[in-house]
């Protein structure tokens, strides 16, 4: 039995459901039952899948029963990247729980902030690999990727290269442009003086905002949402193309790691 821990953002909703529902290896999938995973399970069901729903204290006595590679997933908030330390806390109560019944652990997370810039070597004490969504630009080793922008355009180097050219682009991907007043926590009075407003954000810059299109189809409401949101902040759209190859390189690279001594 091998088991693969997902530990993410649910900004990352689509790109896991597109590596799960499209990986054969998988005997098992296991959703933790709690909000922020539902709309990960209604996601994989529309593909076909059966996830396993379950508290995750019952999942140890499940996995007894398979003998295969199994998946589970705890999915997070995703207005956790305004706070870096609550961001951190969450993530590695998560973690934490998680290193105890799987073989390994990939984060569906950037850098975040550098808020998992020592997870490493703060889980060493466990032989349970833990791994962020990685990129490797050309000549480089494998670095955490910048966020989940970077990971959307193809890469931190290709990340910075548009943003050069688009300085005072506002990114959205299906995700964000569904999400942003949940994501940004609009009406929020935790946010200690920060105002997601048209007025803000054109004080930071910002004149326009970009449709990233990762061609994941979950989010049928994409393209509205993007208008709506140009509309509210006065932005002219434009559309940049984007990919999921980073993810699913990542993906495969811990799934290689876990399997390979099987295939020895």
């Amino acid at each position: 039995m091998t088991v693969l821990g997902i530990v993410g953002c649910r900004i990352f909703e689509d790109e896991i459901t597109n590596v799960l529902a499209n990986d054969p290896d998988i005997d098992r999938i296991y959703i933790i039952e709690n909000d922020e995973n539902k709309g990960l399970l209604h996601k994989l069901e529309s593909e076909g899948c059966k996830p396993v729903v379950l508290p995750f204290y019952k999942i140890r006595a499940d996995l007894r029963c398979s003998n295969k590679f199994s998946v589970i997933v705890q999915l997070q908030g995703m207005g956790l990247h305004i706070d870096s330390a609550r961001l951190k806390n969450e993530t590695y109560t998560n973690v934490d729980l998680m290193s105890r019944i799987v073989d390994g652990i990939l984060l569906f997370y950037g850098s975040c902030g550098q808020a998992f810039s020592r997870i490493q070597r703060d889980f060493a004490h466990t032989i349970c690999p833990i791994k962020p969504l990685q990129d490797r630009g050309t000549g480089e080793s494998f670095k955490p990727v910048e966020d989940c922008i970077a990971a959307a355009l193809g890469g931190n180097f290709h990340y910075r290269e548009i943003l050069k050219s688009h300085s005072d682009t506002f990114f959205l991907t299906p995700m964000w442009a569904v999400n942003w007043k949940t994501a940004f926590r609009v009406g929020d009075e935790s946010l200690m003086g920060f105002e997601f407003s048209p007025e803000y954000l054109r004080e930071l810059g910002y004149r326009k905002v970009a449709r990233v299109n990762t061609k994941l189809p979950y989010e049928s409401d994409f393209e509205k949402k993007v208008e709506e949101f140009a509309h509210e902040f006065g932005f002219e759209v434009i559309e940049l193309e984007g990919s999921t190859e980073l993810v699913q390189k990542s993906y495969k690279q811990m799934q290689n790691l876990l399997l390979r001594p099987l295939k020895v």
